[in-house]
């Protein structure tokens, strides 16, 4: 890792890092079961983008619910999903927060306007009229009425005084935005945030169901429930990078047990009594820190009735 090459990152959030500017490199990734000042500075990131990790907040430990913001941020902005900060995806976060504010300060606003405005000043009035003067000294006493075409050349400058402001005075004010500490810089995101699961199809299955709703459920054992109609079809998968017994239990009595595999999608089909009905469902798994993505579909859904 080498800071200073032409290829480090540029945002005041992350640019400087060790850990950040080895994983731009390519020289290391972070991912789960990592922690220190690197991955806390990605967690604040996230929640500032709008991905949250509201169990443990920025905490510097990447865990299953940092990967899962990983994730979402990645899928979000069209970047492979692997829940692993690597090279293109530290690149991404960088120009979210990157705002080019150590430009204008190099150039383009200070050079203009220091050789424009003395460079006319000095050389027309305050430094060769009196020393054009001098030439005769024994004149100079008599002479003195030349004091009077200083006047007037003295009101050369103040003709100019608002001349040259009348262009730059739109550039000071750009230095005094630009200066904004960089976490107030999000602000600038115009992308859209878009969670994965808005983008789902509406479709109908062959029995009618059409898309209720969906979250994601963390831990070894968790719960949910929905008002839906008697029949439902429950869609569950595992963001885990290995298989996982997942075992579904409902109100009604019935239990289904299942082996996920990873991006494996399994579905199970239950059955009320009314309609609507609410259902309880309680997922357990044999993976202490399970991440479960489940979606429901169902033959009734709320915004049908009303």
């Amino acid at each position: 890792m080498t800071i200073g090459d032409s290829h480090d990152l540029r945002s005041s959030r992350f640019a400087g890092d060790e850990v950040l500017e080895g994983c731009y490199d390519k020289e290391r990734v972070l991912q789960r079961g990592d922690s220190g000042s690197a991955v806390r500075k990605i967690q604040q990131a996230l929640i500032v983008l709008g991905f949250p990790v509201p169990e443990v907040g920025a905490n510097g430990i990447f865990s299953g619910e940092t990967e899962l913001a990983v994730r979402s941020y990645q899928e979000a902005r069209g970047l492979k999903v692997d829940g692993i900060v690597g090279s293109v995806t530290i690149g991404s976060l960088d120009e979210e927060f990157f705002t080019g504010t150590q430009k204008p300060s190099v150039s383009p606003v200070t050079e203009p306007q220091v050789s424009e405005v003395p460079s006319p000043l000095f050389p027309e009035s305050p430094v060769r009229s009196p020393r054009a003067s001098p030439v005769g000294p024994v004149r100079a006493p008599e002479v003195q009425p030349v004091s009077a075409p200083k006047a007037p050349r003295v009101e050369a400058p103040a003709v100019k005084i608002p001349q040259p402001p009348t262009t730059p005075t739109a550039e000071p004010p750009i230095l005094t935005t630009q200066t904004v500490p960089p976490e107030q810089t999000p602000a600038h995101v115009t992308r859209p945030i878009t969670p994965p699961l808005t983008r789902l199809p509406k479709t109908v299955d062959s029995k009618g169901r059409k898309f209720h709703t969906a979250g994601t459920l963390i831990g070894s054992n968790s719960s949910f429930e929905a008002e839906a109609g008697k029949s439902i079809r429950l869609e569950v998968s595992t963001l885990n990078t290995r298989e996982s017994n997942v075992t579904i239990k409902t109100n009604t009595g019935e239990i289904k047990e299942s082996v996920i595999l990873p991006d494996t999608p399994v579905n199970f089909e239950f059955y009320g009594v009314e309609e609507p009905f609410i259902w309880r469902f309680y997922i357990e798994t044999d993976i202490e820190d399970s991440l479960i993505e489940w979606k429901l579909y169902s033959n009734w859904v709320p915004e049908e009735s009303e």
